[in-house]
């Protein structure tokens, strides 16, 4: 079977960002499908023009065994408009691909969200082809802007993303949530029930090293691997390192960050101006290298505003890449799940609550090294039983050959 993954912010695995698209694509290849994943350039984390050289509009090329089409997009430096509009630009690049239209048409084509445009021009490619159109959803747009107050309900833009969400449900043969809870949701907006199927993030798991004992930091380290976003609320980080380092106790914990994004330079400049000396920045480092700093330190940290969006659940990459090495989490999110809590493997406190943060973080660096011990592998056993990304990618691939199949029998 022929299958192409449309995903905007796709990338390889030698580069920093969501590893997702690429993962599943290598398991599919290695159950024998032809897959390419369609992807843009200009690397979102980064803010960097990756693969194209100047005049390359797009190049096919293989990354790790997996075929990635590189489309151009414009670049969109802290401009909301412009990523807007770079967003429009990958939709017109995917469906006008001369690349595309000259390869043999695929079976399936995977449209892949959080913004629409991209898996609208996949649906609008399938259809042109004769190929089955199938929807990831990774994250719940609109609605998610609406709760994140970026826009009214009753604002144009919403209304007419909301026309093309609902198309996109109508016309997808099967739609793949990363969300637990997002069923309801689906098929409150037109979904049809039985092509809904769940597959969450996980891990490669020969890609996982052994679990080595944590490296016993003074201070005790805890990271933060990943995008450097509103949505993350950071600034509750920052707000507990100084509590523990006015009362203090700010050489018993330092809070590391890893990694990029449109906060990370604020960040930055308060930790300097308020002389945290208990918080550290890191550079973003490709997906491959992740482990390795995660076995760095001694815990890890998954942290998210309070927002109505994650009532759906959430499926977020570090939270599993931090089971994977065998390493404690403090979990601070409200969500309709809280795999710290089902696996047995962290602690929970309120989000948004500086003194919780504080007070968890103190817990944690005050534990006895075997309960810390234990606490990581029970999440390595969790992640092993439950995202393992080569049990994923057999559901993904169940989900695409039944679509394809139910399509042809209704022709």
């Amino acid at each position: 079977m022929r299958v192409w993954i449309v995903n905007q912010y796709a990338v390889a695995k030698d580069q920093p960002g969501g590893a997702r698209p690429f993962s599943l694509a290598r398991e599919l290849a290695l159950r024998g499908h032809e897959v390419t994943v369609v992807a843009a350039s200009f690397n979102h984390w980064t803010r960097c023009e990756t693969r194209l050289r100047a005049g390359e509009d797009e190049r096919l090329e293989e990354c790790d065994g997996v075929k990635f089409l590189w489309l151009r997009v414009p670049a969109y430096p802290g401009s909301t408009v412009r990523r807007f509009l770079s967003m429009a630009a990958f939709a017109k690049a995917v469906y006008f691909s001369p690349t595309l239209r000259a390869m043999p048409p695929p079976h399936a084509i995977l449209g892949s969200n959080p913004h629409l445009f991209g898996a609208l021009a996949a649906e609008r490619l399938a259809n042109d082809l004769g190929a089955t159109f199938a929807f990831e959803l990774r994250d719940i747009w609109p609605q998610s802007l609406v709760d994140y107050g970026r826009m009214s309900e009753g604002h144009l833009a919403i209304r007419l993303l909301r026309r093309i969400e609902r198309h996109l449900y109508l016309k997808a043969a099967a739609i793949a949530t990363l969300l637990p809870a997002s069923k309801q949701y689906l098929v409150d907006h037109g979904a049809d029930p039985s092509e809904i199927v769940w597959i969450p993030n996980g891990v490669y798991l020969p890609d996982l090293p052994e679990v080595s004992p944590a490296p016993g930091n003074r201070p005790f380290v805890i990271a933060f691997v990943g995008i450097h976003g509103v949505a993350n609320g950071l600034g509750t980080v920052l707000d507990s390192a100084k509590i523990l380092q006015d009362r203090g106790e700010g050489g018993a914990v330092l809070f590391r960050f890893v990694g990029d994004g449109g906060e990370k330079q604020a960040l930055v400049e308060r930790a300097r101006a308020e002389g945290l000396s208990n918080v550290e920045f890191l550079d973003p480092v490709p997906k491959g290298d992740v482990p390795g700093v995660i076995a760095q330190a001694d815990a890890g940290l998954m942290i998210l505003k309070t927002s109505p969006v994650f009532r759906w659940g959430v499926s977020p990459n570090k939270l599993f890449d931090y089971f994977g090495a065998g390493r404690p989490v403090l979990f601070s999110v409200e969500a309709g799940n809280n795999p710290v809590e089902e696996a047995g493997c962290g602690v929970t406190v309120r989000p948004d609550d500086a003194e919780a943060l504080a007070a968890g973080a103190l817990e944690l660096a005050r534990s006895d090294p075997g309960r810390l011990c234990e606490m990581g592998l029970a999440g390595r056993a969790y992640v092993e039983a439950h995202h393992d990304l080569a049990k994923l990618g057999g559901t993904l691939e169940r989900m695409l050959v039944n679509a394809v199949s139910r399509v042809q029998d209704a022709q």
